[in-house]
């Protein structure tokens, strides 16, 4: 006998493994007593399944019955029922959905959450079988719990590692289970708050609250009005989606998306911040290269700060070059107006603050006069710290100090004092940088070597997302679609932006924007243009990403700009020998230079060799330089490499010579180092590349000799491309003397 498949999840049926149906379908009767020994998994008495299924009828009639209900069945599906004088029981066990769910949700709890539990045995009654029903009844509910309980562990689960859809998606199927669970509705309002979209949860906050008044009649629980209170109190948060125009489809995606590649630097947060629910003082810093989600990872965490009770403080800097004294310092000061507790703090220290912080006096018409006029004072720093602390005795506090690198001296200062004095107060302090944006001898830089060398300090790199991940990325954001093109297009996009989180994004957004990428309507399923799987086609470079570059580039001395433009105009990087040729500088300058873009993340040194560190980078820089500028930097440059380049390296670096004179105007040198590359590529039988460097030489050849000889030349070696084409047409006999042509 096939194996049997019974699906109970839905209105029950029976088939065989290979989905075929039963030429004979089982009765209503039949099909429960199958389900009732599936699902149970274990003998029953006769007397038993006869009340359960026959209750209603005398006892010799139900057993009757029953007697013909096994009959029956084992005429259709064999001998997989065993019946003997006093019981029943399954031969083997039926392939069930109802158990495998019970099975996956321990040994695979994703894939178990994927079983539709609700439905168990919708659509489907057996006539004049109460205790049947009952039966029924007790399962689902017993299934429920399971279900529930089970989706609840993988909602917190998702919901602690930062994966917002996914506890979105979950927690949303656990409240259709159970719509007036309070702690559902609490976990999928909170992931939506935490993923960045407010309004979305104060929705389902408004949908839970009808419910429970219209279900229930009684309002939602203190703790989740306290957090809708934190959530509409929070400032942070804006919306980003693009705004629809011409160029920006209607049914563009979101692309809000998960915290992909951070899980560990996540745990690190939870850590440090449960160490301050206990009491104690924590400073973590993130380092990372501009694009690599140091804000966002910041900012989703201090959400989740907000959500657990916590106050936060959020303070960004500019450009130090434009600020005015603790400008960034203000910038954090300004959200304690509206903290708790703050009317707890001394007014004499309020009174220090309000120097720092004018709107103190609005709130508090009565502090005194500050013992002192100075702003820079130690009693103005005690004062700011006084007020944290009568903060910090209301709840605790998680301090962002964002883009660290452009934080003015008077503020550097301020921080350090603050960390250092408020070690054992409950407050988790966390700071992002840029090190490619730092300058050497900022004040920032002293006070990241000061917590580097702090061994309490947590440091946190960001590393760029490797390909599975960036596919990961595009499946949550991609969902049903075609097969195989999150894997072709997270290859693709991982290759252009070497797994920069924000270059990612950007690259999608422009597919989308120019119609290489589309989705449908009604799945939101994205479907690819067929240019994407063109061989050679390389991926457009959004305007968002080259402002990003260009504003780089800007804050740059004009010393290093001009040097990083040689560098992007050169492509595949060059020496300080050669930057000290272009720009008129020793080579020692040179190589500091090179050094400086390295310290910026610009650019990367490899065995002396300087270039941009990525091609994105490099495409930026030379989308700023102008045409003729472009054209007079490569002649410098083949000149350049042609001064600098040592004898026995001549032959590899004619061909880039060759190129930069040719971009550059300078016929006579494309024509001279030209003829070399033609001849190296000679040496090593690279043919068509020897007779594409004749090609550029004869473009840039003068008439007369100079023709002559590149004429003589590409005759010579299109003979020896001939000679070689025949001999390898050439028939040859095989072991058993046939002719065949190699």
């Amino acid at each position: 006998m096939t194996g049997l498949t019974l699906t109970l999840l839905g209105p029950p049926t029976l088939a065989f493994a290979d989905g075929h149906p039963l030429v004979h379908a089982p009765g209503a009767k039949e099909v429960g007593l199958l389900a009732f020994l599936a699902v149970e998994g274990r003998p029953h008495t006769r007397e038993e399944l006869a009340g359960l299924l026959w209750g209603e009828s005398p006892e010799a009639e139900a057993r009757a019955s029953l007697r013909q209900a096994i009959k029956h069945l084992r005429d259709r599906v064999g001998e997989l029922l065993v019946p003997n004088r006093a019981r029943v029981e399954l031969a083997q066990p039926v392939d069930c959905d109802v158990q495998r769910f019970r099975h996956a949700i321990h040994a695979d709890p994703r894939r178990a959450a994927a079983f539709d539990i609700p439905s168990f045995f919708t659509g489907f009654s057996v006539r004049h079988a109460p205790r049947f029903d009952e039966w029924v009844a007790e399962t689902r509910r017993a299934l429920l719990r399971e279900y529930e309980q089970l989706l609840g562990d993988l909602a917190r689960r998702a919901l602690a590692h930062g994966r917002w859809r996914d506890a979105i998606e979950i927690g949303d199927r656990w409240l259709c289970c159970d719509p007036l669970s309070d702690e559902a509705a609490r976990l999928t309002i909170e992931a939506r708050y935490l993923s960045g979209d407010r309004g979305a949860a104060l929705t389902r906050f408004r949908e839970y609250g009808e419910t429970l008044r219209r279900e229930a009649g009684c309002e939602p629980s203190r703790p989740l009005l306290a957090l809708i209170h934190r959530m509409t109190s929070d400032s942070s948060i804006t919306t980003t989606r693009a705004t629809i125009t011409d160029e920006w489809p209607v049914n563009a995606p979101t692309f809000d998306s998960s915290l992909f590649g951070r899980e560990a630097e996540w745990a690190t947060l939870s850590r440090s911040w449960k160490g301050v629910h206990r009491g104690t003082g924590a400073v973590v810093l993130i380092e990372g290269d501009p694009g690599m989600g140091k804000s966002r990872l910041a900012g989703d965490f201090l959400r989740w700060v907000v959500a657990d009770g916590g106050v936060v403080l959020r303070g960004r800097s500019g450009d130090a070059r434009a600020g005015f004294p603790f400008a960034s310092a203000v910038e954090v000061l300004r959200d304690i107006l509206v903290a708790p507790g703050l009317a707890g703090a001394a007014p004499e220290w309020l009174a220090e603050a309000g120097r720092l912080l004018p709107e103190l006096r609005q709130r508090f018409p009565a502090l005194p006069a500050p013992a002192t006029d100075e702003t820079d004072g130690s009693r103005l720093a005690e004062g700011v710290a006084q007020v944290l602390l009568s903060l910090s005795a209301e709840s605790p506090i998680g301090v962002l100090l964002d883009n660290l690198q452009w934080f003015d001296a008077d503020s550097c200062h301020l921080v350090r004092y603050l960390i250092r004095r408020l070690d054992s107060a409950p407050m988790l302090w966390v700071l992002t940088v840029t090190p490619g944006e730092l300058e050497r001898d900022a004040p920032s830089a002293r006070l990241l070597r000061v917590l580097r060398a702090d061994p309490r300090v947590q440091v946190l790199n960001l590393a760029p997302l490797v390909q599975p991940q960036v596919t990961a990325l595009i499946e949550e954001m991609s969902p049903a679609s075609e097969s195989g093109l999150a894997r072709r297009l997270g290859e693709r996009v991982h290759d252009a932006t070497s797994g920069n989180p924000f270059y990612v994004l950007e690259f999608l957004k422009t597919l989308f924007s120019q119609g290489l990428l589309t989705t449908e309507a009604s799945t939101g399923a994205w479907r690819s243009s067929p240019a994407l799987d063109q061989e050679g086609f390389e991926l457009p470079i959004s305007q968002n990403i080259q402002d990003v570059v260009a504003e780089r580039v800007e804050r740059l001395p004009e010393r290093l700009r001009d040097a990083l433009f040689t560098l992007a105009v050169s492509e595949t990087g060059c020496r300080a020998s050669v930057l000290s040729h272009v720009h008129g500088i020793s080579r020692l300058y040179a190589a500091s230079l090179g050094d400086a873009l390295t310290d910026r993340r610009l650019v990367l040194e490899e065995d002396g060799v300087y270039r941009c560190a990525h091609r994105i980078i490099a495409q930026g820089v030379r989308d700023r330089i102008t045409e003729g500028r472009r054209r007079e930097l490569h002649r410098a440059l083949a000149e350049a490499m042609e001064l600098a380049t040592p004898p026995q390296d001549s032959l590899a670096a004619a061909a880039r010579i060759a190129r930069h004179a040719d971009l550059g105007g300078d016929s006579a040198r494309a024509y001279r180092q030209a003829l070399v590359a033609s001849e190296e590529a000679r040496r090593r039988h690279a043919y068509e590349e020897s007779l594409a460097w004749l090609d550029l030489a004869a473009a840039s050849a003068q008439p007369g000799a100079e023709i002559d000889t590149v004429n003589r030349l590409t005759a010579t070696l299109l003979e020896v491309t001939r000679e070689i084409d025949s001999a390898s047409a050439e028939p040859v006999t095989d072991a058993r003397g046939s002719s065949q042509v190699m």
